[in-house]
């Protein structure tokens, strides 16, 4: 459980006697309000629930004895709570509160903004195809074309009937490999000049597989 904390918007918590009362004349011992309360103000003696933290309990929280089945716990007056807003004039406080939530809401969603472009931008990228792949010197384009790109080629596979021939029939061959960045950023752009070198040396791409 997270911290509870010492004051509420400002106000020593211990000012403000906001807290449930249980009438063990009531009590059935059910253990509803133990369990539901997540602040721990709860505890179970005797086979009935006692007030243990009485200044855990939320400000205006009266969920425990809205669920009670048999009425035994009650709150001061709401009135209570208002009159405290008012001396104390939280809502200017609030108002503060307010903006630097409003900011943090904002931030975490931008965030989130970022993280979701990343975690959707390919970062590996498989390739399958198809030609004349060591007649053109394919494998030393790729090397020198993503040198500059802060990519790598890995897993690079060559299939070929032999190489007799490959050379002197024209035969072609197949090979597959991944595009990966080395720096775990988006390599759209250098998939892009990949793309464009096989296509330049009339290499068939048979297929892509993006990975996030």
């Amino acid at each position: 459980m997270a911290k509870i904390s010492d004051t509420w918007h400002g106000i020593p918590r211990k000012e403000i006697p906001w807290y449930p009362t249980v009438d063990e004349s009531k009590c059935i011992g059910c253990g509803l309000c133990f369990v539901t309360c997540g602040r721990n103000v709860y505890v179970m003696e005797g086979k009935k629930a006692k007030v243990a933290n009485p200044y855990n309990c939320l400000v205006g929280c009266t969920t425990c004895a809205t669920i009670c089945p048999v009425g035994a716990i009650s709150f001061p007056d709401k009135s209570l709570v208002h009159k405290i807003e008012r001396e104390h004039a939280i809502l200017r406080y609030v108002q503060e509160e307010k903006k630097k939530k409003g900011a943090k809401i904002e931030l975490s969603k931008a965030r989130a903004s970022a993280e979701k472009i990343v975690s959707e931008s390919p970062h590996r990228v498989e390739f399958i195809v198809a030609g004349h792949i060591l007649e053109k010197d394919i494998p030393k384009k790729l090397v020198e074309l993503v040198s500059g790109c802060g990519c790598d080629i890995v897993n690079f596979k060559l299939e070929t009937p032999s190489l007799k021939v490959c050379f002197n029939e024209q035969a072609p061959s197949s090979a597959s490999f991944t595009l990966v960045s080395q720096n775990f950023e988006d390599i759209s752009d250098c998939m892009e000049k990949v793309d464009k070198l096989l296509e330049d040396n009339d290499i068939v791409i048979v297929e892509h597989n993006k990975i996030t």
